[in-house]
């Protein structure tokens, strides 16, 4: 696969997109696919787990134009767009699209096209949906301890001033956790390496704190995103548990704030060497859903 053409499978950090799995038996024609097709889902995982590519800072389009000629935008964040050549045609019910020597099939149902590439999804449509970003609720500021009991599944990366899936394969993490009592059993997959830890702890504040009592295997050098010596988790008044690297929820904020207010310091006196920095929250937020049992 060519160097464009993985580029535009994977846009930024490799990752990317959702399909719909479907029996077409529509008689697909030119027009149904001619005009501009905006791709608002990813998936990497067969359509199971989607999301926005402009969670990842991209935008990308497919622009198939009249007699088979067409075209591949993709825009990240911050540069300029950068259009790649394509020809598409009709194949009974698929539709057979080539960049750089390469032709991948995909499938038009209801107004939709998905695009299978070398296992990731692309989703798209001729009106564009607007990304949404998680805006987390606020810190319950009087929780109870058996107020954190239950099974949390994480759903949602904040880093680096991105928000992405854990279950879409695109933060590499996925974490579990169950507590009962201030007492909590953690399970962490980590690039497919799956880690079991229980923690105990209590709450300082409106945080609980956890800290491990597993004990690591001295020949252990594997490297890990997280440290679970001690974790800090807070209850959300829209019913999700926060994890956080920081010392606390209020702590980033006010770090991001103030980074935000030293960049635009900078920038006024035209030094940018921290301008591009400057309005990134550097802690890690893991947002996690309960699990109802029915």
């Amino acid at each position: 696969m060519s160097k464009k053409m993985k580029l535009w499978a994977a846009g930024a950090l490799g990752v990317m997109l959702a399909g719909v799995v479907s029996v077409n038996v529509y008689a697909l024609e030119e027009k149904d696919v001619e005009g501009l097709w905006y791709v608002n889902s990813l998936s990497m995982d067969g359509g199971e787990n989607t999301f926005h590519p402009e969670m990842m800072g991209m935008e990308m389009t497919f622009n198939f134009a009249e007699g088979g000629k067409g075209e591949i935008t993709n825009a990240y964040e911050g540069s300029e767009p950068e259009p790649n050549g394509m020809e598409w045609k009709i194949d009974g019910d698929k539709l057979l699209i080539t960049a750089d020597d390469e032709t991948v099939e995909g499938e038009y149902s209801d107004g939709t096209i998905s695009v299978d590439v070398d296992g990731m999804f692309f989703i798209m449509n001729k009106e564009k949906e607007e990304y949404v970003p998680y805006v987390p609720g606020k810190p319950v500021e009087e929780p109870k301890l058996e107020d954190f009991d239950g099974d949390w599944n994480s759903t949602l990366m904040d880093a680096f001033g991105m928000q992405m899936p854990t279950a879409a394969g695109v933060s590499d993490v996925e974490m579990k956790i169950s507590i009962s009592g201030g007492k909590a059993s953690l399970v962490m997959i980590e690039s497919g390496t799956e880690t079991e830890v229980d923690l105990e702890g209590e709450l300082d504040g409106n945080a609980l704190i956890l800290k491990s009592t597993t004990e690591k295997e001295e020949d252990s050098e594997s490297y890990s995103l997280f440290s679970t010596d001690l974790m800090r988790f807070y209850l959300l008044d829209d019913g999700n548990l926060c994890f956080t690297t920081g010392d606390s929820l209020d702590e980033a904020a006010d770090t991001e704030a103030a980074d935000a207010e030293a960049a635009e310091a900078d920038a006024a006196e035209g030094d940018d060497e921290y301008s591009d920095f400057g309005d990134t929250d550097f802690t890690v937020k893991v947002y996690f859903e309960k699990l109802v049992v029915e």
